[in-house]
């Protein structure tokens, strides 16, 4: 995609075409998404009233376009939800996102990435998510 500049020249008001590529950084480095989980995700097990346990990863943050490029870097299919707190409404905060992964599709591709680049302030709470993942199954009760 092109981007064209207008540059105004001290002498008179002409103005000039400079053309750029615009440079859009689409994906993230692996420390990058690594140290953003540890500061803004959470990797946490849902427990149905039947004794099931399904694994979710989730991250948060006022920014839903670095939400995006994540969503993007691991190719999750999972929604980004605007999440709205009375709180937050009261005291007229910025808007909440929230990148909630949950389909075994997604936690797979969750688990492949982590598994290459471990958290670092979050490596108890991932091994107990990926100990939930390897006893995770459909139907299948308790960890």
């Amino acid at each position: 995609m092109e981007k064209i500049l207008y540059v105004k020249r001290l002498n008179k008001d002409k103005r000039i075409n400079i053309k750029m590529e615009k440079e859009e950084k689409t994906t993230l480095k692996p420390d990058y998404i690594v140290g953003f989980s540890d500061g803004e995700g959470t990797f946490n097990l849902v427990k149905y009233p039947d004794g099931r346990i399904r694994p979710q990863f989730l991250v948060f943050n006022t920014n839903r376009e670095i939400l995006e490029k994540i969503k993007k870097t691991l190719e999750l299919n999972c929604p980004i939800f605007e999440v709205v707190r009375i709180f937050d409404v009261i005291k007229r905060r910025k808007k909440c996102y929230r990148l909630q992964a949950r389909s075994r599709e997604d936690i797979d591709k969750v688990v492949a990435f982590f598994d290459k680049n471990l958290p670092i302030v979050k490596e108890k709470e991932y091994a107990i998510f990926r100990a939930a993942y390897d006893g995770w199954s459909f139907g299948k009760k308790g960890l």
